[in-house]
């Protein structure tokens, strides 16, 4: 703050004091206009204002002026009007000394766009004489202050011309050599200081003016501080940030921070940062000053005490309450999130592909593609100590197959038969015709299978991610308890490309013979009479698994399994 002192010029005469006066008078009313005309344009946002240096709107016929532009538009382009004339001055600073006594300057300020704002206007006054007049400011230091403290006064001209001269009074003495516009020393604490002032203004009545007097104070302090912290309450481990305010303590301060009573190594700033408090912690600051004029050289700050809460052990965690992975790719699947530690009103946040599918619930539930992932995201939303502000479940990858399709299972012969022999399958036996209640056949996973024993079966196709619905079920009523010499017969060679041999060795056989595709057809018949080797011509069949059925006189059955495979 600029502190100001009446001008103490030479006394006048009563004309030239009236006439001071009235000037003294425009001047206030002037200043009075200015002032309210700034606040209103304050009020009303303006973005741009102007100003002259202090004192400068009442000035002599033809004296220079400086005029001084301010704005918030970067880049802008500004223009300068006197009297609502353009000047054709497009700068920040408008000099000018065409002015006469009640022109108005202005600007307004261009954009890129289409943007444009005016300033605020300021009056100019001229006079044939104006009395000159010399102010003092403290600018360094403080009045009253501590004894031995430095501190600067700088002289305000009014009217004091191009280039006025200066020369400074101690105690009404002019000191040697502090004839500047500044002077800055340490005073005694009964100095009195005062500023000489020659004006070189054409229109200065009086030349030499001199400032007030000013009393030099000296008075004792006492110093006092304060401490403020950024967060309290706060969380373990949270960084905080503490604060000291001092004041009164003279010309230097050293500072020591502490903990329950106990000196923090190093903590000797204005401003202490710490990681390491714990609840119930209580922190004090402590200043020491040397400058004999502070009354309490040392001085302990207010006390905080501090809640420190302990890290929340958060997780989250998906599970799988509905459906299989891998599994069928028309099967739905559902999930379900357990968390803990995130507060009473969590976010919850479901993502697909990384996509957000559903949100505010701790379920999803749907059909998914072949390798979706699926994500899970919680975030705490009320205040709370949590080891993470935001927690994201791995990915999961959804391994979707298309359900096989329900099997066909014919009886051929003794051997029950699917059409598909791709795939793992399981055989299931009852004696009752249903599905419920039914036995698992431990080791049949072929799409064939021999029963054993009467009763009803069926398979389930099963592959690697899906299964089918089960097959048909069929009724097993009599057994091929005598197989045709199925211990004596050789097939070879299996796979086979033109012949395959039937080889009972050194046992004659008599039997028809079928041969069977994978769906059913009968690919060949022959009659085998009396013959202990048969050759089977399969060289015009194409390539895959067929079934050769013996049937004897007796009914016997012996079904065997045969690859065609030709090679390229």
């Amino acid at each position: 703050m600029l502190i100001f002192t009446q001008t103490n010029a030479a006394e006048p005469s009563g004309r030239c004091k009236s006439f001071i006066i009235m000037i003294r008078k425009i001047t206030l009313v002037f200043l009075l206009f200015i002032g309210m005309y700034a606040t209103a344009n304050a009020a009303a946002g303006d973005s741009v204002t102007i100003h002259i240096p202090p004192y400068t709107d009442t000035t002599c016929f033809g004296a220079q002026l400086r005029f001084t532009e301010t704005d918030t538009f970067p880049g802008a382009t500004v223009k300068w009007y006197a009297n609502n004339v353009y000047t054709s001055v497009a700068l920040d600073t408008f000099y000018t000394t065409a002015l006469a006594d009640g022109d108005s300057v202005y600007c307004w300020i261009y954009t890129s766009s289409t943007d444009s704002a005016k300033s605020n206007t300021i009056v100019i006054h001229r006079a044939a004489s104006i009395p000159a007049r010399v102010l003092v400011s403290l600018t360094t230091g403080s009045n009253p202050d501590c004894a031995g403290h430095s501190t600067t006064f700088t002289a305000y001209p009014i009217n004091g011309g191009t280039n006025p001269t200066y020369q400074w009074y101690v105690n009404g003495t002019e000191i040697a050599g502090a004839d500047s516009i500044s002077i800055t020393r340490i005073f005694g604490g009964a100095d009195t200081l005062s500023c000489r002032m020659v004006s070189n203004s054409p229109c200065a009545p009086v030349d030499t003016v001199f400032s007030d007097v000013i009393p030099i104070i000296h008075i004792h302090l006492t110093a006092a501080v304060t401490i403020t912290a950024w967060r309290n309450p706060l969380c373990m481990g949270t960084l905080d940030t503490l604060t000291a305010t001092a004041v009164d303590y003279g010309a230097a301060v050293t500072y020591q921070w502490y903990i329950d009573s106990i000196p923090v190594v190093g903590a000797v700033n204005a401003v202490y940062l710490t990681d390491s408090l714990h609840n119930g912690d209580s922190v004090f600051c402590v200043i020491t000053t040397t400058d004999s004029c502070v009354l309490n050289p040392i001085d302990t700050s207010n006390m905080i005490h501090f809640v420190v809460d302990s890290i929340k052990p958060s997780f989250a965690h998906v599970i799988m309450t509905e459906g299989t992975n891998p599994g069928c790719i028309d099967s739905p699947v559902a999930f379900k999130a357990l968390i803990d530690s995130f507060g009473t009103a969590p976010s919850y946040e479901w993502y697909i592909n990384g996509v957000m599918t559903n949100a505010g619930l701790d379920t999803l539930r749907r059909i998914f593609t072949n390798l979706d992932i699926v994500t899970f995201k919680v975030r705490p939303t009320t205040p709370g100590c949590y080891a993470y502000d935001s927690l994201t479940t791995p990915g999961i990858v959804l391994i979707r197959d298309t359900m096989p399709n329900q099997p066909l299972v014919s009886l051929w012969g003794n051997l029950l038969v699917t059409p598909n022999p791709i795939g793992v399958y399981r055989w299931y036996f009852n004696t009752i015709n249903s599905y419920a209640g039914a036995t698992l056949v431990a080791g049949a996973t072929g799409y064939t299978y021999h029963p054993t024993v009467l009763g009803y079966y069926f398979c389930i196709q099963d592959d690697a991610y899906c299964v089918s619905i089960p097959s048909n079920i069929i009724y097993i009523s009599l057994l091929s308890i005598n197989d045709i010499n199925k211990q004596y017969l050789s097939i070879y060679p299996n796979p086979t490309n033109d012949v395959v041999v039937l080889d009972w060795g050194t046992y004659k056989v008599s039997a028809k013979m079928d041969i069977y595709n994978t769906v059913g057809q009968n690919v060949r018949h022959s009659e085998i009479t009396n013959a202990s080797r048969y050759n089977a011509d399969l060289s015009d069949l194409p390539n895959g698994n067929y079934y050769i059925v013996l049937k004897d006189a007796e009914g016997n059955f012996d079904t065997h399994t045969v690859v065609v495979n030709h090679k390229d």
